[in-house]
């Protein structure tokens, strides 16, 4: 499950980037809201940095990471985090992107102005749908899909053209427990989520679109975390330090996971 891109002129490159347009699960949060401040460059995220990341106390997920510390120059990179804790993709749909995204910052009113080249939309969700499906079966996953990007024809219909999405990581190699007969789901919804891009990318032939694979990262770092400075030990152990509690992980993985993203944006060249 590597990352793959198909990039359309109005992607002008990692160095032109202004705006993150995040929405996800508790892997992304950082506590914003529509309600909270307009993100700006002394306040990136809209809330005091690094917000309230499900991981250790005071210290960034991915999101603070990429904004600090792999902006690549951008110090004025600033992220709208719509992303909630526990929510699934119908939470992104019906919350995050229908009632916090579309009626403001959608808009692109004067305060929080954005355009279809100086902005991206990023989409990581799944985690919380693969662990409530009833069956490891690709025909439950197939509608939840379906779901996701109605999602992003929302944003397109609102001048979305550069998207990001990211895959679900391994869980069945969390500490979770007792997932690990059902590996095959988190398989199977990578495979529907590339599956629905592949859709999703001949409707709009406009789009630049991006999958950044989080399982292949997590895949790696799970199976030599010595090659990362990580205790073997701690490969499926809550409070180590891979694994925060039992399926968020720790800041230090947060900031591999930052800097290989920025990694792979960056190395999608200008088409215009």
């Amino acid at each position: 499950m590597t990352s793959s891109s198909r990039l359309t002129p109005t992607w002008r490159g990692y160095f032109r980037i202004k705006k993150l347009m995040v929405f996800g699960d508790s892997y992304s949060y950082v506590g914003y809201s529509a309600q909270a401040p307009v993100p700006t460059s002394s306040s990136p995220l809209g809330v005091a940095f690094p917000g309230q990341p499900i991981n250790e106390p005071g210290l960034p997920n991915w999101i603070g990471y990429l904004i600090r510390n792999y902006g690549h120059g951008h110090a004025n990179m600033i992220a709208y985090d719509y992303a909630r804790r526990g929510d699934t993709v119908m939470g992104v749909y019906a919350n995050q992107v229908s009632r916090e995204f579309l009626p403001s910052v959608g808009r692109k009113p004067g305060w929080a102005a954005w355009g279809p080249s100086d902005t991206v939309f990023v989409t990581w969700v799944g985690a919380n749908d693969c662990r409530i499906l009833y069956t490891n079966d690709k025909a439950e996953i197939t509608p939840i899909i379906a779901t996701l990007f109605a999602a992003q024809d929302g944003l397109y219909r609102a001048g979305a053209r550069n998207f990001l999405f990211i895959d679900v990581p391994p869980l069945h190699m969390s500490p979770i427990g007792n997932m690990g007969d059902k590996v095959v789901r988190f398989r199977n919804w990578n495979d529907e989520l590339r599956r629905g891009l592949a859709t999703f990318t001949s409707r709009y032939p406009d789009a630049t679109v991006m999958v950044f694979s989080a399982w292949e990262t997590f895949s790696r770092i799970l199976s030599d975390p010595a090659r990362y400075g990580f205790n073997p030990a701690d490969r499926n152990t809550q409070g180590g330090s891979i694994w925060f509690d039992f399926m968020h992980p720790t800041s230090r993985v947060h900031n591999i996971l930052a800097g290989e993203i920025a990694q792979f944006l960056a190395s999608q060249p200008p088409q215009s």
